[in-house]
């Protein structure tokens, strides 16, 4: 009878109260979609495969790795990432004298790593600032553009003349 006891003891209410509260933090991750270990997995060894075919250093962590997956925007545009396409997350080098190595590495969007393709930050940036420069001069230099006034149409095809017409009536009233 004692392990019938023991049995009916364990079923108790307060058992199957302490049960759902694992179930807790797994809600919280929900909130936050989290990456999973084979995602992470996946792409450090692809992003090694690829220091080690451009012969680059490489010493970046899992959890690194993880941390740059789970960043929403991009390094450089504060772009929202994407699935797939332009805006689709990638890793860059910041520098790309040094390999993957941590704090050389940022998330960015595919679009703005292939633009930027081998340059340094301090290059983009000087390219940045004369490019701004020399848009704000080209701006100081042109006036606006006025809008000509268009021409109305004949509004019936019973008036109508050629330029030659125009011109002769136009010289013959200033004659007057």
């Amino acid at each position: 009878m004692e392990e019938k006891e023991k049995k009916a003891r364990t079923r108790s209410p307060k058992a199957k109260k302490e049960a759902p509260k694992p179930a807790a933090p797994q809600a919280a991750k929900e909130s936050k979609p989290s990456i999973s270990d084979i995602e992470v997995a996946k792409k450090l060894i692809n992003i090694y495969q690829s220091a080690q075919d451009r012969k680059l250093q490489f010493n970046l962590s899992f959890e690194y790795v993880k941390k740059m997956l789970e960043y929403k925007t991009c390094y450089y545009t504060g772009k929202a990432f994407t699935e797939d396409g332009p805006h689709a997350r990638s890793f860059d080098r910041v520098d790309s004298d040094k390999g993957y190595i941590e704090g050389n590495v940022v998330a960015c969007t595919i679009e703005i790593n292939g633009k930027k393709s081998n340059l340094s930050f301090d290059e983009i940036s000087c390219l940045y600032h004369k490019l701004a420069s020399k848009k704000e001069k080209t701006a100081k230099q042109e006036p606006p553009k006025k809008e000509e006034p268009k021409k109305e149409e004949p509004k019936t095809d019973e008036f109508t003349f050629s330029l030659d017409e125009e011109e002769s009536s136009q010289k013959s009233q200033e004659s007057a």
